[in-house]
């Protein structure tokens, strides 16, 4: 399986949908705030702010809307080769299966120079094809050398400047800046810049980026 990203930039009081995807998207919003309406005759309603994970399930009749007065980023990541959900799955035990997980409510796990919030465990949303992180490293910060011997991870840069290292190929990070680590690859991330290095982080299939990781020497 592969994930495939999509930007959409959506403007004050656009309206996206009805419609429906063949297969399972999780949506992180970066910036601005959309209205999700979904289940029987759009009936349910959820308001998505910046920060926050929405999971569209495959086969189900949506409609994205920007009531706010500023434009609205989302990311959205659909995973290639991924078998379709039944259609209404969502989140176990979730407020009228709200399809949500809320920024505040993430996991943090604290390292020297790094912070890792854990928006989208492994099954969530009844299913195993994502997991989500926002990842910060302080200025002088980095990730260290490892690898992902479970999934594969697609990083985009939100905020500041760094590099990474794939293997013996270095690439320049900056704000919407993409790079995509196959599974099992070493490779290490730092921050080369002055403010903190925020970037996304999005794996398949779902595994928690920080056990599936080993540590591994840089390469020679």
């Amino acid at each position: 399986m592969s994930i495939r990203l999509q930007f959409d930039r959506i403007p004050p009081g656009a309206e996206i949908g009805p419609h429906r995807h063949e297969v399972e998207t999780l949506v992180y919003l970066a910036a601005g705030e959309i209205v999700f309406e979904h289940g029987p005759e759009l009936r349910r309603r959820s308001v998505v702010r910046a920060g926050d994970a929405l999971y569209e399930a495959a086969a189900e009749y949506h409609l994205v809307r920007n009531e706010s007065t500023i434009d609205a980023l989302a990311l959205l990541a659909a995973v290639d080769g991924a078998p379709a959900r039944p259609e209404g799955l969502h989140a176990p035990g979730s407020a009228e299966g709200e399809p949500v997980r809320r920024r505040e409510g993430a996991r943090i796990v604290e390292g020297p120079g790094v912070r890792t919030r854990i928006l989208v465990e492994p099954g969530d949303f009844g299913t195993d094809a994502f997991a989500l992180a926002e990842v910060e490293v302080e200025p002088g910060g980095g990730t260290g050398w490892h690898r992902h011997l479970r999934s594969e991870h697609v990083i985009v840069v939100f905020e500041g400047r760094g590099s990474v290292r794939v293997g013996a190929i270095e690439e320049t990070l900056e704000p919407l800046k993409g790079v995509r680590v196959e599974m099992g690859l070493p490779h290490a991330i730092a921050n080369t810049g002055r403010t903190t290095l925020r970037y996304y982080v999005c794996s398949t299939p779902a595994a928690d980026p920080l056990t599936d990781r080993e540590d591994v020497d840089p390469p020679t």
